[in-house]
This record gives C-alpha cells, structure tokens and sequence, in this order.
C-alpha cells in the first residue's frame, strides 16, 4: 500500500488554496486523481489539473502523475460553464394554404439560423415535459459526475464530526457500530435510489469514495482502496432495498422478479430490465386513483375516438393519461410492431412519437435532433469531402445533389445517408427509394423489410412524395 501524501490545491489565485490529504497515497493515474480532486472538494464543474513545474517554476498541464509527489501543488482550472438546458415550449404555427410550419421559439442553445424541420402535420403541436411530479418514485434522475454524501441526523452529523476531528489529531480510524453503520447505509441507498435501482459496480464504488472522502475517519485500513468495505455493504443495502420494493409492488422490480421471468431464465438476476442512460420515466406508476383495468377502459375509449374529427387535444390527453400502461406494455411483454400498433394506432402518429420521447426522456426529440445535425453539418461535410478513395466516391455521388438544391430536407438527408457510409454501413439497405411509377414494387419490399426507411419520389423530381418508417414489415409512420 502506498504510503499517504498531502497535496496543496489552489483554486484561481494563491490566496485560496486547500490541503487535500491523500490517505492510500497518490492515484495511479491522473484520471483518478481527477476524481478524488473533483469527490474531495465537492466540485460541480468539470476542470483539469496542472502542477508547479520545477524547470520552469511555473505550472503546466498535469499528463502523468509521476510529476508530483507528496506536498506537491496542485492548481485547478475550471472548465467554461454552459448554460443548463431549460424549460421551453416550441409552437408550430400552421398555414392552410402552405403546409410548412416554422417553429416560432427556438432552444435556449439552437443558433436563429437552425431552424427545425417542418412540420406537415395542420396541428398546433405543443412541445412541453411530462407531467409527472419529480417527486414520483419512479422518476429517475441522471447519475451525478459528483455522488454528494446526503446530511444524516443531527446526532449522527456531530458523532462523525467528533470522530473526523480525532482521526485528525491522532490518525485513529472509526470503526461504526451497527446502529450507526445501518443509519449511514440507508441514507446512502435512499440517496442512490433516485438515480439508478440496480446499480452498477463503479456506481457503488463512487458513492463508497464519496462516502471516506466526506467522512475520512470512515476509511478502512484492512482495505486496498480504503472503502472497500462500504462499496460491498452498499450492494447488500440495495439489494435489500429492492426485496423490500418488490414486496411494495414497485413495477420495476416486480417485472424482475422470477416469476415474471420466460421460461428458461430461471435466475433472478437473468435479462435485468432497467433504464437506459437516456430514460428517465421508465416504468412510471400509474396516476393516482387509477388502475390497470381502468387504463385499459382508457385505451378503448382512445381508439373509438381516433374515428372522430377535430380529436387532437382529446388523444394528447388520454395518451398521457395511459403513459405508464403502455411503458408496462412494451417492457414487460416486448410485443411485436404489428399488435402493439393495432392496440395503440394513435402512438404512431408524428405528434405523439414526439411526445412520448419528450415523456421517456425528457428531452425533445425532432427539434433536439435536427438543430444538433444542423449544428455539425458543416464540419461533417468537410469529413466527407476531404475523404478519398472508393468511400470518397461514394460521399461524392450522394452528395451531388447538395450543390445545386437549397432544400434544408434534401440537405440532412444527403448528410445522414453519407454518415451511414462513413460509418462503414451500406445506406442502400437501410434507406430504400422508389419511384412513384413503381409503387407495387416498394409495398412488395416494405412488407419483408425487417427495419427501413423508404421514400417515393416523382420521375425525375428530388423532392419526395411519401416518407415512411418501416419496422417488422409494417408502417410505424409517416
């Protein structure tokens, strides 16, 4: 075990710098030194490190931790903080005589000049996160870069405090009893919950540093890493927290229990379900004061309204109504694109696509996506014009069409399908065009395509008539 070192750490000038103690000695790499600066101190912003030369008596960007030692110094340069992403409503205004619409207020982060995709649908298409509480339990929020130790009780606070000043004064380490230990693991967990339910190895190491670094008399001698201890208590802490969920009736837990599992997944631990990095309403719970059989007399009610005209406000409310039974739907029971559709027509209308990714994630889906592509176009373009050989052939006869058509469509269309070509892929069996003349042949190829895009266009004409999603043989969307 490598002997403890102490490093001085300024932050902007001399006159705020801080000791950071390091108690198993200098990290092997300068990435984990990074990480203890960053868990030590409590910092939100992401920097990089550097070090007093002693050939220059100046410093300069740390690449190696075999340029320090211990009482070394250190300085932090903190990164440029970007704005956060706020709340934002996107309106698509509507003109009968041209079905085009331009959004009239833009991302916070999207340049004037972006501008989303027009929208063909005559709606007024409302963009706004979902309405379920952020104190839901079933609302996840994203795994912090930096696991902040939540406050235990005042009793706790001040043992702990004691013991850090003792551990100070003499290096005597503090070894909790159960009572305390169980006070501590539980904050932990409750804490942890509200990110992840099934927590990944370097999640619980994380939250085990954190834990030693805000309360370093907590560390553990008879540990190579010093925490090695918690890191394990926190697997069992969790484990027990989701035995106790499940018994509750906690849907994501519940569809992981054995007797929700196939046949032939006899193992508890067999084809988890969990959340994506990008999903923060998974399995939500459903509205309070409903139930699965009332939700389900929901969806009938919704597919006898799809018949009626002028239904768009009565289909966005009873989707969002029916969110958390359809999530249940597509988790647990995964079922094929042509029964799923036939259950829930109006999910696969343009409108709702987008709204039930703003629901899932957050996060707008087209206007998010086509600001980003517009954002890099340029630079990818120089990509695929500087690349040479049978690939540059190809980028040059997709791209032809660019030059001499302003379309902003046909544009990102070119770019996506010469991104394809960039990443090794063959577009040709991803993107299918037909000619109107030849529609027979594309319901002929749409009905055995597995998953496609396919587009129609008029003789001669680069504009398209018909644009349409393909999944498993059946038409997901226009």
């Amino acid at each position: 075990m490598a002997s403890p070192a102490v490093l001085r750490v300024i932050f902007g000038d001399a006159s705020d710098s801080r000791k950071l103690p390091l108690v198993s000695g200098i990290p092997a790499t300068v990435e984990e030194l990074h990480a203890t600066v960053k868990t030590f101190f409590q910092l939100k912003e992401d920097f990089r490190l550097q070090y007093m030369d002693a050939d220059f008596n100046e410093f300069m960007n740390l690449t190696t931790v075999s340029e320090i030692a211990n009482k070394s110094t250190l300085k932090v340069i903190l990164s440029p903080i970007l704005p956060p992403d706020e709340p934002y409503i996107t309106l698509y205004t509507v003109d009968p005589s041209d079905q085009t619409s331009t959004p009239t207020t833009l991302e916070p982060q999207t340049p004037p000049s972006l501008l989303v995709s027009s929208c063909s649908d005559d709606t007024l298409y409302t963009s706004t996160s979902h309405s379920s509480p952020e104190g839901q339990p079933s609302r996840l929020s994203f795994w912090p870069k930096v696991f902040v130790v939540p406050k235990f009780t005042f009793e706790d606070e001040f043992e702990l405090h004691q013991k850090i000043i003792e551990f100070e004064t003499n290096g005597t380490y503090f070894d909790p009893g159960p009572k305390l230990k169980g006070v501590i693991l539980d904050g932990l967990a409750q804490e942890m919950m509200k990110y992840t339910k099934y927590p990944k190895d370097y999640q619980c190491e994380e939250v085990a540093a954190a834990l030693t670094w805000a309360h370093p008399c907590l560390g553990q001698l008879g540990s190579q890493t010093g925490f090695g201890g918690w890191k394990q208590s926190l697997k069992y802490k969790m484990q027990n927290y989701r035995t106790k969920l499940g018994r509750l009736g906690h849907p994501e837990i519940c569809m992981n229990s054995l007797k929700h599992k196939r046949e032939g997944q006899g193992k508890a631990a067999a084809k988890i379900k969990k959340p994506r990095k990008a999903e923060v309403n998974y399995v939500p719970l459903h509205p309070k004061g409903e139930t699965t059989e009332s939700l389900e007399n929901e969806r009938i009610a919704l597919l006898a309204k799809l018949k009626k005209r002028d239904n768009d406000v009565v289909i966005k409310a009873k989707m969002e109504k029916t969110f958390s039974l359809k999530r249940r739907e597509i988790v647990e029971q995964r079922p094929m694109i042509g029964g799923f559709k036939n259950r829930w027509p109006a999910l696969f209308q343009k409108s709702e696509v987008n709204a039930e990714f703003l629901r899932i994630t957050t996060k707008p889906l087209q206007s998010k996506f086509l600001s980003q592509l517009d954002h890099f176009s340029d630079k990818l373009l120089q990509i695929f014009k500087r690349t040479e050989g049978v690939k540059g052939q190809r980028f040059k006869e997709v791209l032809a069409i660019t030059d001499p058509c302003e379309d902003i469509d046909i544009r990102r269309e070119c770019i996506l399908k010469s991104l394809v070509i960039y990443l090794s892929e063959d577009p040709d069996s991803f993107f299918k065009e037909y000619l109107a003349s030849a529609a027979e042949d594309a319901e002929r190829d749409i009905a055995l395509m597995v998953m496609g895009i396919y587009t129609i266009r008029g003789d001669g004409d680069v504009h398209t008539e018909e644009v349409g999603i393909v999944i498993e043989g059946s038409q997901t969307g226009p």
